[in-house]
């Protein structure tokens, strides 16, 4: 199938022809303009810590990201789909995926796509930013428009616990930057097993060695000992190419590490089942000791310090 011009003009119904070959209508095209815009037919949406996970259901439909509508300014984010029923059909950088339940593909939001479902669907989707995974766009254009089997391995694990939101989704009250993590933790795995399986040159080494650093620091924000020394020890590299490996994101280790820490606070902050637990703790179960200081650091991140973000929140 011959790759179309995202940015042609486009009417309100048109035909496109399915992997099998068949043409089929679909619905009213969806020009999506944003980075994390909400896909039309989504019937359910939650926020697990810094991720974004949707149910989404319709008829036949088309969407379209036209380069036009990118902000190269704003932060991208990448969705990972996962079909519960139907098909979807996706052309991104140059490539062509036809995936089906239980497989799983990737979609950047920095760079022009078309996404179709030819007949009545179900899926599930996964919106992470790139800062989160610690990816530029062009890491991202390793991963799109290459679908995983999801019947085995890391992809399998993925493809079970976002096909369970479908069923569950509801039932999750609590520990939302958990859950959050439990997703960018396997999605960083998967991303980092396609990158080094699909290139050897020393970049996509590079970039596989980054992802499996940050799900390691994910890991263990509430231990005090934890620091870029010991994360470069754990990884046998020397700290100035840590320090390399993180400046090429424009952070540093020290300031990536302090930042998920008080990313997950803020999480926990707005957990009404965690209510009951002081300000202080909350600061201890990321790894911040020390009221005071980690009153200051929230409030040089947030504008805000973490009793007064908490009472919003409650107000609110």
């Amino acid at each position: 199938m011959e790759m179309l011009d995202l940015d042609q003009s486009r009417s309100h119904t048109t035909q496109v022809v399915t992997a099998d070959g068949s043409a089929d209508g679909c619905g009213a095209v969806q020009i999506v303009r944003s980075h994390d815009e909400e896909l039309r037919g989504t019937t359910r949406c939650r926020r697990f810590g810094e991720v974004r996970v949707r149910l989404v259901a319709g008829g036949p439909a088309e969407l379209v990201r036209p380069a036009r509508s990118i902000d190269p300014a704003r932060p991208g984010v990448l969705r990972v789909l996962r079909p519960l029923t139907g098909e979807a059909l996706l052309w991104q950088d140059g490539r062509h995926a036809a995936v089906r339940c239980p497989e799983l593909v990737c979609v950047d939001s920095t760079r022009p796509y078309k996404l179709v479902m030819p007949r009545p669907f179900r899926l599930v989707e996964a919106v992470v930013s790139h800062r989160s995974m610690g990816l530029t766009a062009a890491d991202a254009a390793r991963l799109t428009a290459q679908p995983w089997c999801g019947e085995a391995g890391i992809a399998a694990f993925m493809s079970t616990l976002l096909s369970g939101f479908q069923r569950h989704g509801d039932e999750i009250e609590t520990a939302f930057d958990l859950f959050g993590g439990s997703i960018v933790g396997l999605a960083g795995a998967l991303f980092a097993e396609r990158m080094r399986s699909a290139a050897a040159e020393p970049e996509a080494a590079r970039q596989s060695l980054m992802l499996h650093i940050q799900a390691y620091i994910r890991e263990r924000l509430a231990d005090p000992e934890l620091t870029p020394g010991s994360v470069a020890r754990r990884y046998n590299i020397s700290l100035r190419y840590l320090q390399k490996m993180f400046r090429e994101h424009g952070t540093s280790p020290a300031r990536w590490i302090r930042d998920e820490r008080l990313a997950r606070c803020r999480c926990e902050l707005s957990d009404p089942r965690l209510d009951h637990l002081p300000v202080a703790v909350i600061g201890e179960r990321a790894g911040l000791y020390g009221a005071s200081h980690f009153s200051r650091l929230f409030r040089d991140r947030y504008g805000v310090t973490p009793r007064e973000f908490r009472k919003e929140n409650v107000t609110a």
